[in-house]
């Protein structure tokens, strides 16, 4: 299936030399920013040449190209591949002597024909000219990444993250977790929204073309050392809505049990839509579950206190034994099954995917 970065977006109401198969509906996106935004620019400008900004023009063009990608978004969750006559409008909204800009971009979500991908152009042709502007834009990509590989950029500022963000500079992202590690690892249970590193880096990947970016992910907590760094980027997936079946199965299948535990934490997270297959694999998912996540422990007997009978206990994988059944280990704080009584259970994982199946199920034909 397409992926939203990958949906074209025109402006005219006609599609030269494609074919639309069906006319979907109106998308729209709106994007709120407050007028200081744009003062604090203004308040302290130094490049403005010939009544024009640089800084001012590059912020414009960044809420422009915010709008787009949310009305992609828009029309990816309707399986559309195209968005035709899309118009963006500025206005103002004031009120209480207080006063804000809204970004109204709206447009047609169709689908088109794609027999003939020639038509469409990517970032990756070569062009017979090109601009200083893109020169430069290209001369300070290299630049980041290389100062960032060397850790000479070990934290970013405003003006790094805008640039990687807005260029979807994805080669910094493995540099990124090891300069922040330390911050990283200090973030408690809770995923804080409001946290500087967290709005930049959210923002960040959420920039990325869907498949980079879900590769980067769930690779990195594959490959990770630190389990507290592989649960954070598992939140990520968590808020951008980046389940992921066949990646998702590979932590599952992992040998290291804590990589397993996030892969089953994952399956409870959501994609942005669901279709018939999804429910297949939502079924190989819970199948798995049922079948590979059993005791860890093992069970036997002891004679009891004053008695010539026995009882049943259960010994735990950490060393100690004769634990009550039923009961947590008093060395680990385990159950038989290797979980903590705090965490979410295979078994109630898999009551949960039944229910999604269901609610799925309601919808799709």
């Amino acid at each position: 299936m397409i992926n939203p970065k990958d949906i074209l977006v025109l402006t005219t109401s006609a599609t030269d030399g494609l074919k639309i198969k069906k006319y979907l509906k109106p998308v729209s996106s709106h994007i709120v920013a407050g007028t200081n935004l744009f003062s604090d620019f203004l308040g302290g400008l130094t490049d403005v040449f010939g009544g024009r900004s640089n800084s001012y023009q590059k912020q414009l063009s960044s809420l422009y190209n915010e709008a787009i990608e949310k009305i992609k978004q828009s029309a990816h969750e309707i399986g559309a591949n195209c968005v035709i006559g899309l118009s963006i409008d500025m206005d103002e909204i004031s009120g209480k002597g207080k006063s804000m800009f809204m970004l109204t971009a709206v447009g047609t979500a169709v689908i088109i024909e794609k027999d003939n991908p020639s038509n469409l152009s990517t970032t990756q042709d070569k062009l017979e000219n090109v601009g200083v502007e893109r020169i430069n834009n290209l001369r300070q990509r290299k630049d980041i990444i290389e100062k960032t590989k060397n850790k000479d950029l070990t934290y970013y500022n405003d003006e790094i993250w805008n640039f990687i963000t807005l260029n979807q500079v994805d080669e910094v992202f493995p540099y990124i977790l090891k300069n922040y590690a330390n911050e990283i690892e200090s973030f408690q249970s809770s995923f804080d929204l409001n946290h500087i590193f967290n709005k930049s880096f959210l923002s960040y990947l959420d920039s990325l073309e869907e498949n980079k970016k879900i590769a980067l992910i769930y690779n990195s907590i594959e490959t990770e050392t630190s389990n507290r760094i592989a649960v954070y980027l598992s939140k990520i997936i968590k808020e951008l809505n980046l389940l992921d079946f066949e990646k998702n199965m590979n932590l599952l299948k992992n040998s290291d049990f804590k990589k397993q535990k996030i892969g089953l934490k994952i399956a409870t997270y959501d994609k942005p839509f669901y279709s018939k297959n999804d429910i297949e694999s939502l079924n190989q998912t819970k199948s798995f579950i049922t079948t590979n996540f059993l005791e860890r422990g093992s069970f036997s007997t002891k004679k009891q206190l004053l008695s010539s009978k026995e009882k049943e206990v259960w010994n735990c994988e950490c060393g100690n034994n004769s634990n009550e059944i039923g009961e947590y280990c008093g060395s680990c704080n385990n159950d038989i099954f290797g979980f903590k009584e705090i965490e979410m259970k295979p078994t109630e994982i898999v009551k949960y995917i039944e229910q999604k199946i269901e609610l799925i199920n309601e919808y799709i034909e």
